[in-house]
C-alpha cells in the first residue's frame, strides 16, 4: 500500500469507513444522511473505488483530503480486507493530523483491541488466506489494537434509540467542524514541507504534557502564514483553540488585559470577562484552563511580558495542550524557556519562482518570453515571500519590456534593503492613492474597516473605494475579519516615506503616529483641519499622545460618536464642550495620570464611559441630566473620595464597580437607581459601613454584591432586609469580625480569607436551621464539622447509599487548606459512573494565606450536565451508591483535604431506612442490618473502624482503615 501524505486543503469534512454488508443500508446509511443534512461534505464509498486486492489511489486520496474519519466497527468489519486496509491508511493519517473517531457498533471495544469474538475469527481466517503476507497481517492487528484504545462512541442494543445515538455523533462533529477555518494564503507555496517539520515538533498524538514551540525568522518570511496553516491542520484535536493574531500591535494598542479577555472568552465560551490587571488575567488563565486541552497560537510576539501574561508556564494548560509562538526575536523564545523552535527560511528558487508567477499571472503556465526576467526578479527578492507577492501584484498584466524596466530599477537598490524594493509599488500609485496608503500605514493599520471608511470618506469622498481597491490588488493592504491590515515591512516603508518629509521637525508633517514632541503644535493622526469638513467627523482618537496637554474645544464636531484620549500622560485639562456632544456614544479617558478634573456631562446618547486609572482625578464628573444608556460603569485605581448625588441620573445603570478607589462614603442616591442589580466595591481601604437606616435602601434591588478586600469590621444587620440579594462576597476582608445578618434568599456566600471572624460568627455560619432554611453555598475560614452532620470523615472522598428517592436536601461539607494552587472541584460518581459537571465559577478557592476553609454546598445544586440524574439512577437498582470525591493539586501537597461531611435534611414521610452509609450488599440482609440513621438513634456512630476527633483547627482519624 502506498504511503499517505495529508493535504493542507481538506476536500471532505468526514470520511466514513465501514463494512458495507453490515451497515450500509442501516446505521451507516442513516449516519451519512444525518451528516449531509447538516451540510457536512462526507465521503461515502459506493463500491466504485474498490478494485482488485489493494486499496485504490482514489480512496487513499479521499482519506488524505478529509478532516475527520469515522470508523464504524461492526460485527463483521474485520472480515473485510478492504476495511482493514482503509483502517491502516486512516491511522497513518492520524499521525499527520487527521481526527479519528471510532464507533463501536454492537461490538465490545475489548474484542476489537484484543481480537476476540468475531474479530478473532476474522483474523484467524485472514491468517490462513494471507499466511505468506505476515507483514500485512501484523499491520492489521496493530491497527485494530490501536483503534480499540481510542476514545469513541459505543452503541449497544437496548442502550438508546439509534437515531438519538446518531444525533449525538453529528452534534459532536458540529461543535468541532464549525470552528471556522482561518484564511491562510491565496497561494500557499512551499507550506506543506514547513507544516510537516512543525508537526514533528508539536507531536500532537502525545498526551504526556504541554508542548510550547516557537516559530521565528525575519519579517516577511511567512511565520503567520505557517502558523495559520498548522492551526487549521490540528485545531480539531483540541477541546478549544484560539489564534491571537498580531500580539505586538494589539497589546500596544489595547493592553494585555484585552488579549487575555479575548483568550478567556474564546476558550471558556464566556462573554464580558472584565480584568482589572494583566496579573489577574494571568492568574485566571492558570486557574480556568489548567484542565483543558487547548491549542493556543500567539502571533508576532515581541515582549517577554506578553508571554508571561498569556502563556505563563506549561502547567497553565491541560495535558495534551499545544502553544505556538511566532516572533522575529529568537532570544525571546530562549528567555522564556522554549526549547522546541523552528526557523522559517527564505523560499528556494523554484518555490519563489512559483509564488511570483502565481501572483503576477494568476496561473502556473506562462509565456516563455517572461522566463528570464522572472528569474532575475526572484534573485532580487532573495526568496522573501512578502517581496515576491508585492512585486508580482505590482507587475500584474505588464509587458516584458515593463518587467525589464522594473528589474533595472531594482538593480540600483541594495539587496538587503527590502523596504526600497517594496517602495517601487508605492511609486506606481496615483497621488491620492499614495495619500490613502500613507494614511493607513501611519495611522489606521489594525482599525475596523467601518472606522477607516468613515475617516477616508471625509478626506477623499467617494473616490476612496477605488483607491482602497487598488491597494488591495497590489497586496499593499489586506482585510482580516473586517480589519484593515498590512505587513510590518510595508507599514515601516510607508512611515519612513512620511518621516523623510520632515525628519527633524515632526510638527511639519501631515501625519504623526508615535509619541513625538512637535516644535510647533501637537497633531495626532491625519490632520484634516485643512479640509474645515470637521463637522462630518464621527471618531476622534488621541490615545497615547505623549505630549498632548489639553483636549481642545470640540463644539464644532456635532456628529462625533467616539472620543478617546486614553493614556495621554501629559494631559491636564479637558474642555467643557465634550460634556454636551449629544451624539457621543463612547468616551474613553483611562490612564490620564495628570488629569485632576473632568467636566460635567450631559450626554444623552452615551453608552460607554471609561475614566479608570486616572491617579490624580479626585472627583467624579457631575451628571447634569438623565443619561439612560450607560448600563455598566467601572471605576478603578482612582483617588475619588465620593460619588456625587447626581450619579442617580445614570438611570439605566445595572452594573457598578469601584476598585482600589479612595471612596469614603456611598451616596444615598444609589437607592434611586432602580436598575442597579450588581454592585462591586473592592479594595477601597478608606470605606466603612455607615450604620444608619439608609443602609438597606442603597442596595434594595441588588442581586449581586461584592465587598471583598475592604477594611470594615461588621456586616450590618440590615443585610437581613436585602430580599433580592443572591450572591454576596466579603472575601479577603481581613478585619471582618462579626456577621450580624444574611439575606433571606442568598444562594452563594464567600468569606474566604476573613481571618478575624469570631468563633460565634463561625458557629452562626454552621447553624443547622440556617442551612435547612436556604440552599446556600458557603465558603469561610474554619475547621469544625458540626455535630449535627450525619457523617464525617477524613480523606479525599465520602459516600452513601440510597434507594427509591434521594432526599431533596443533601448537604455536603469540606474542610481544606486553601493555597494559591488549590482548586476545589467535586467529582460525583453514581454507581461507579462519573457524572460530569457544567463549568461554574463558584468551585474555586484561591488564596495566598494558607488558611483552612470550610466549603458547604447542596449536592443537588451542582450543575450536572445530565440534569436530574439522581431520579434516573434511582430506578436502576434497589440500592444506589453515590461517592463525592474532592480533587485538588495533590501532587503539590497531599494534605490539602482535611475532612468532609454529609448531612441529610429529612422530609416529612421519608423513610430513614432508604439512606445508608455502609454497603447494604455486604450485609447478610439489608433488611436485617440497621441503617446508619438507626445506628445514630442507638447512640453509636460507625463511620470507620477508627474514631473521629473534632476540635478547632484539626480533624483527625485514629485509624487509616475505613469502610468502603
Amino acid at each position: 500500500m502506498a504511503a499517505t501524505t495529508r493535504s493542507l486543503a481538506s476536500i471532505y469534512d468526514v470520511f466514513l469507513n465501514f463494512r458495507g454488508e453490515d451497515t450500509r443500508y442501516g446505521f451507516t446509511g442513516n449516519l451519512y444522511k444525518a451528516l449531509c443534512d447538516k451540510g457536512f461534505h462526507t465521503f461515502f464509498d459506493e463500491d466504485k473505488l474498490h478494485s482488485g486486492e489493494e486499496i485504490t489511489p482514489a480512496l487513499l486520496k479521499a482519506i488524505q483530503d478529509s478532516r475527520i474519519a469515522i470508523i464504524v466497527l461492526s460485527e463483521n468489519y474485520a472480515f473485510s480486507s478492504f476495511c482493514l486496509d482503509e483502517l491502516v491508511a486512516i491511522l497513518h493519517c492520524k499521525r499527520e493530523g487527521l481526527l479519528v473517531i471510532p464507533v463501536f457498533y454492537k461490538v465490545d471495544p475489548s474484542d476489537v483491541r484484543h481480537q476476540k469474538g468475531s474479530y478473532g475469527e476474522a483474523m484467524t481466517k485472514h491468517h490462513e488466506r494471507f499466511k505468506d503476507k505476515m507483514e500485512k497481517l501484523q499491520k492489521w492487528r496493530m491497527a485494530l489494537h490501536q483503534v480499540g484504545h481510542l476514545s469513541g462512541k459505543h452503541f449497544k442494543d437496548g442502550d438508546a434509540y439509534e437515531y438519538k445515538f446518531i444525533g449525538s455523533i453529528v452534534e459532536e462533529l458540529s461543535r468541532k467542524i464549525n470552528r471556522a477555518s482561518l484564511h491562510v494564503a491565496d497561494y500557499p507555496v512551499g507550506l506543506e514541507s514547513q507544516v510537516t517539520e512543525v508537526m514533528k515538533l508539536l507531536d500532537v498524538g502525545s498526551h504526556d504534557g504541554v508542548h510550547i514551540i516557537g516559530i521565528h525568522g525575519m519579517g516577511g518570511l511567512g511565520k503567520t502564514t505557517l502558523a495559520l496553516a498548522v492551526y487549521n491542520f490540528i485545531a480539531l484535536h483540541f477541546d478549544e483553540s484560539c489564534f491571537l493574531q498580531n500580539v505586538r500591535e494589539e497589546s500596544n494598542k489595547h493592553g494585555l488585559k484585552h488579549l487575555q479577555s479575548i483568550l478567556l472568552s474564546k476558550l471558556l465560551g464566556e462573554k464580558d470577562i472584565i480584568l482589572t490587571s494583566w496579573q489577574e488575567g494571568a492568574s485566571m488563565i492558570q486557574r480556568r484552563l489548567r484542565r483543558k486541552k487547548v491549542l493556543l497560537i500567539l502571533d508576532n510576539a515581541d515582549e517577554q511580558e506578553q508571554l508571561m501574561a498569556i502563556v505563563g508556564s506549561p502547567n497553565c494548560f491541560g495535558p495534551g495542550s499545544r502553544v505556538i509562538i511566532t516572533t522575529r526575536d529568537k532570544h525571546l523564545l530562549k528567555y522564556h524557556g522554549v526549547e522546541r523552535t523552528y526557523e522559517v527560511k527564505v523560499l528556494n528558487h523554484n518555490a519563489a519562482l512559483q509564488l511570483l508567477t502565481r501572483n503576477a499571472f494568476k496561473r502556473e503556465k506562462i509565456d516563455p518570453s517572461y522566463e528570464n526576467v522572472l528569474n532575475r526578479v526572484v534573485a532580487y527578492a532573495s526568496g522573501l515571500p512578502l517581496a515576491l507577492e508585492v512585486i508580482g501584484s505590482d507587475l500584474f498584466g505588464k509587458t516584458v519590456a515593463e518587467w525589464e524596466s522594473a528589474v533595472e530599477h531594482y538593480k540600483r537598490i541594495p539587496r538587503d534593503k527590502i523596504q526600497e524594493i517594496l517602495k517601487v509599488s508605492f511609486d506606481a500609485l496615483g497621488e491620492e492613492q499614495k495619500n490613502v496608503f500613507l494614511d493607513i500605514a501611519c495611522c489606521f493599520k489594525g482599525y475596523k474597516w467601518t472606522e477607516v471608511d468613515d475617516l477616508l470618506h471625509v478626506l477623499y469622498g467617494n473616490c476612496k473605494k477605488h483607491h482602497i481597491g487598488v491597494l488591495v490588488e497590489k497586496s499593499l493592504i489586506k482585510y482580516y475579519d473586517d480589519t484593515v491590515e498590512m505587513h510590518d515591512l510595508i507599514q515601516d516603508m510607508g512611515r519612513e516615506i512620511e518621516r523623510q518629509r520632515s525628519p527633524d521637525e515632526p510638527g511639519k508633517r501631515k501625519r504623526l503616529w508615535n509619541t513625538e514632541k512637535t516644535t510647533t503644535k501637537a497633531y495626532t493622526g491625519v490632520e484634516i483641519a485643512e479640509q474645515e469638513k470637521l463637522g462630518h467627523l464621527t471618531v476622534l482618537n488621541f490615545d497615547k499622545c505623549k505630549f498632548l496637554t489639553q483636549i481642545p474645544d470640540v463644539s464644532d464636531l456635532p456628529n462625533l460618536r467616539e472620543l478617546s484620549f486614553r493614556w495621554c500622560e501629559s494631559l491636564v485639562a479637558v474642555d467643557d464642550s465634550i460634556g454636551f456632544l449629544n451624539k457621543l456614544k463612547e468616551l474613553s479617558a483611562d490612564g490620564c495620570r495628570k488629569l485632576t478634573s473632568f467636566p460635567p456631562l450631559n450626554l444623552t446618547s452615551l453608552e460607554t464611559l471609561e475614566i479608570s486609572e486616572c491617579s490624580s482625578l479626585e472627583y467624579f464628573p457631575e451628571i447634569l441630566g438623565e443619561m439612560e444608556n450607560i448600563q455598566k460603569l467601572r471605576l478603578t485605581d482612582l483617588p475619588i473620595k465620593k460619588l456625587p448625588f447626581s450619579i442617580q441620573n445614570l438611570t439605566g445603570l445595572q452594573w457598578l464597580t469601584l476598585g482600589s478607589c479612595g471612596i469614603v462614603q456611598l451616596p444615598c442616591s444609589l437607592s434611586m437607581m432602580p436598575k442597579l442589580l450588581e454592585f462591586n466595591i473592592r479594595d477601597c481601604n478608606r470605606w466603612q459601613w455607615v450604620e444608619s437606616e439608609e443602609g438597606s435602601k442603597r442596595f434594595a434591588l441588588v442581586t449581586f454584591l461584592d465587598l471583598s478586600e475592604n477594611n470594615f469590621t461588621i456586616l450590618s444587620e440590615f443585610f437581613k432586609e436585602l430580599e433580592f440579594l443572591q450572591t454576596l462576597f466579603v472575601s479577603d476582608c481581613e478585619h471582618l469580625q462579626e456577621i450580624r445578618g444574611l439575606p433571606p434568599n442568598l444562594e452563594y456566600f464567600d468569606a474566604r480569607n476573613c481571618a478575624s471572624l469570631t468563633s460565634s460568627t463561625k458557629s452562626m455560619l454552621l447553624n443547622q436551621e440556617l442551612h435547612e432554611a436556604r440552599p446556600t453555598q458557603f465558603v469561610f475560614p474554619g475547621t469544625r464539622i458540626p455535630e449535627w452532620f450525619d457523617q464525617q470523615k477524613s480523606g479525599h472522598s465520602i459516600s452513601f447509599w440510597f434507594r427509591n428517592k434521594l432526599p431533596a436536601k443533601l448537604l455536603c461539607l469540606l474542610i481544606a487548606l486553601s493555597t494559591e494552587n488549590f482548586i476545589l472541584s467535586p467529582d460525583v460518581f453514581i454507581n461507579g459512573k462519573f457524572e460530569e459537571l457544567e463549568p461554574y465559577k463558584t468551585d474555586e478557592i484561591e488564596s495566598m494565606s494558607k488558611l483552612d476553609h470550610t466549603y458547604i454546598f447542596y449536592l443537588q445544586k451542582l450543575p450536572f450536565k445530565n440534569g436530574n440524574l439522581f431520579e434516573e439512577v434511582a430506578r436502576e437498582k434497589e440500592w444506589n451508591h453515590v461517592e463525592v470525591r474532592y480533587e485538588s493539586v495533590l501532587e503539590l501537597e497531599s494534605s490539602l483535604i482535611k475532612g468532609s461531611g454529609i448531612h441529610i435534611f429529612r422530609e416529612e414521610g421519608s423513610m430513614e431506612e432508604d439512606i445508608r452509609f455502609d454497603d447494604p450488599y455486604l450485609s447478610s440482609s439489608a433488611s436485617e442490618s440497621p441503617s446508619f440513621l438507626q445506628t445514630i438513634a442507638l447512640g453509636t456512630r460507625k463511620f470507620s473502624r477508627g474514631s473521629l476527633l473534632q476540635g478547632e483547627g484539626q480533624v483527625h482519624s485514629t485509624s487509616n482503615e475505613e469502610i468502603v
